[in-house]
């Protein structure tokens, strides 16, 4: 019999969420469908007290500075980049109680800190990067935690590969009026939330998950600005690949995807994501983006984090600087993952992102 998973995403969504996912969702892990039922439903009374104390505060707060937004595919270098720059304490930035179990976590955060502080520990399985309390998270993981419009939802209930259907909800600006309100709704409201828990201080996000909406996100946020960081194709698609399977094994709930399918997916997915990625910031004033290439990031960290804020015209990056170079130092032993490239992803890959080669300057390998 399978273990429940007890770091299982899913844990902190707030019931009538959970409930409208598993009508609609298939589920074969009865186990666990019935934990995350239990537990969702014990946190469902303090969730909503918590939303009845806060909501008029919430939705009273107004987002003075707009957004900056590290974008990027999966394993690209966003966890990376965003731990590094959100060193600086003028931004705000979702941590784990406040992603993970958004819902409760004003009223509940002590306890769900200190119960976070042990399950998140190696809870990282396609790479060596660390959770910790005091580092971000992706906020699309909250959204996701009240809406059915998310990504992350695909990992739970891949349905066999049926379950990529939930990859459409990150082009939300393709979607119909009534999933496109959904979606608004419940991300103004999480933004909104953490706002007002950091007394108004800029929002400094990353998710991969953005990448598919940065008009959107634009429309949304007109003074925001993206960073967007690129790497080898080759590895951003085998570290994807490996994220995606890992990933699924821990937290799905019904018959999982075929590898072929999820590399498949990872590669027409990445297709996708940079054909309207490139085609959506090259339309963007251009003090309002700029480009980041992974390899030479690692390199020069110091040098390219000075160049975001000058190219971003974002302050602060003296005064910021000793704790960037803190972090650093910190993560100097770092080991990445490497993967072997086999010929027929390679020829997958050289066919299906042929253009990415072009535009961001990486050597297409042929044999």
């Amino acid at each position: 019999m399978a273990k429940v998973n007890f770091a299982h995403n899913l844990l902190g969504c707030r019931f009538d969420n959970w409930l409208r996912l598993r009508r609609e969702n298939p589920i074969t892990d009865k186990r666990q469908g019935r934990f995350i039922t239990l537990v969702s439903l014990i946190l469902g009374l303090p969730a909503l007290l918590e939303w009845l104390i806060f909501y008029i505060p919430i939705n009273r707060t107004v987002i003075e500075k707009d957004p900056v937004y590290i974008v990027g595919y999966w394993r690209s270098g966003t966890t990376f980049l965003q731990n590094l720059l959100t060193r600086d304490p003028q931004y705000a930035w979702f941590d784990p109680v406040r992603t993970l179990t958004f819902s409760n976590c004003i009223l509940l955060k002590p306890l769900l800190a200190r119960i976070q502080k042990n399950l998140l520990k190696d809870a990282r399985p396609m790479d060596n990067m660390e959770y910790a309390l005091d580092l971000p998270m992706e906020e699309v993981f909250a959204q996701a935690t009240i809406s059915t419009q998310a990504i992350s939802h695909m990992l739970s209930f891949p349905d066999g590969g049926r379950g990529v259907k939930f990859f459409e909800t990150a082009f939300i600006d393709e979607q119909d009026e009534e999933k496109q309100q959904e979606w608004r709704k419940a991300y103004s409201y999480i933004l909104r939330k953490v706002t007002y828990l950091n007394k108004g201080k800029q929002l400094l996000l990353k998710s991969p998950e953005n990448t598919c909406r940065l008009g959107e996100l634009k429309r949304c946020y007109p003074g925001a600005k993206f960073i967007n960081i690129y790497r080898n194709p080759y590895k951003v698609v085998m570290s994807a690949i490996n994220m995606f399977e890992k990933e699924m094994d821990l937290l799905c709930l019904d018959e999982p995807a075929s590898p072929e399918t999820i590399e498949n997916v990872a590669i027409d997915m990445c297709a996708r994501v940079y054909r309207k990625a490139i085609r959506e910031l090259e339309s963007m004033p251009q003090a309002d983006h700029i480009d980041i290439c992974y390899e030479d990031f690692c390199k020069d960290p110091m040098g390219y984090t000075k160049k975001i804020y000058e190219e971003l015209e974002l302050p602060g990056f003296e005064e910021a600087k000793p704790y960037f170079e803190e972090y650093l130092e910190s993560q100097k032993d770092y080991q990445k993952n490497i993967f072997s490239l086999e010929p027929e992803l390679r020829d997958k890959v050289n066919s299906r992102l042929d253009f990415y080669f072009q535009y961001y300057g990486y050597e297409m390998i042929t044999e």
